[in-house]
């Protein structure tokens, strides 16, 4: 592929061009599309400033449930976001947490595998986690990214699914992105692991694709689906997110998602600067 034309943006044929798509927010993935590990890309900072110009509305939507919301917080405005509140970040947590209270509010015991800022979350919104002892049966099982986790606590939560504990997941990651050297296992192979272990399938797995969290923002924003995109470098999470939706989407090729030109979104390009450009046109001018 010639490397001007893939530095360019792409428009899928009948979306129309950014800057008349009438966007009112934004919401982007994190690790991949913003960031990648602890390094910041040099196009996101001059993209959010963009956006808070042109009175546009952004936030960042992530599957990561290894930190809590506030730590997610912390944690970019030290890295020079100007993160104006814990409103406009979104996790799986506030999903499982919705659909426990909505649908199922018998569930309030949980047997939780995660990480401490993800239990300790949970714990926040009022639920409460069982001991890892088959005298203390809970009332569902969630899982969740989790790099303490120990074939012990695996076990039990295998036991409790066969003795027909219902179970839920945060979301379907089977890796999670880092800049070490490592590969981090994520939620969707824990859970994959448990399904083939106990031979029961997951009752519902949050996070994207699932809209969920996207209608979170559109709900807080007062939104039609139209006016939000969602930014992601994923494919079959981000941009089938942003699809199931109803929202416009960006697919950008900076994470480890990105590396192909095959996509539903509305438009491709290969950063956030890219996109800020064919957004904003006047400010070059």
């Amino acid at each position: 592929m010639d490397a001007a034309a893939d530095s360019a943006l792409h428009i899928k044929p009948g979306s129309p061009p950014p800057s008349l798509a009438g966007i009112r927010c934004v919401m982007m993935d994190l690790d991949g599309t913003v960031y990648e590990g602890d390094t910041l890309y040099p196009t996101s900072l001059p993209f959010f400033d963009a956006l808070t110009r042109h009175g546009i509305a952004w936030g960042f939507v992530t599957n990561n449930t290894s930190r809590s919301i506030d730590s997610y917080v912390a944690r970019l405005r030290g890295m020079g976001i100007p993160l104006t509140g814990r409103d406009r970040v979104v996790t799986p947590v506030l999903s499982v947490a919705d659909a426990l209270r909505t649908e199922f509010p018998a569930f309030r015991r949980l047997f939780l595998l995660g990480t401490e800022d993800f239990r300790q979350e949970m714990l926040s919104l009022g639920f409460e986690e069982t001991a890892d002892s088959p005298d203390d049966r809970p009332d569902a099982v969630i899982t969740a990214f989790d790099k303490s986790l120990t074939y012990g606590r695996l076990c039990r939560a295998a036991w409790w699914i066969r003795n027909g504990v219902p179970w839920f997941a945060t979301h379907p990651d089977v890796f999670c992105p880092t800049t070490e050297r490592t590969w981090l296992v994520d939620c969707g192979a824990i859970t994959a692991c448990l399904e083939t272990a106990t031979g029961v399938r997951c009752r519902r797995v949050f996070g994207k694709p699932n809209p969920d969290m996207l209608r979170v923002m559109m709900k807080r924003l007062g939104l039609r689906p139209s006016e939000l995109l969602m930014a992601g470098d994923r494919e079959h999470t981000d941009i089938e997110s942003g699809i199931r939706a109803g929202a416009r989407t960006l697919r950008i090729s900076t994470g480890v998602g990105g590396g192909t030109a095959e996509t539903r979104a509305d438009y491709r390009c290969p950063d956030l600067g890219v996109f800020r450009r064919a957004l904003f046109p006047e400010d070059d001018v």
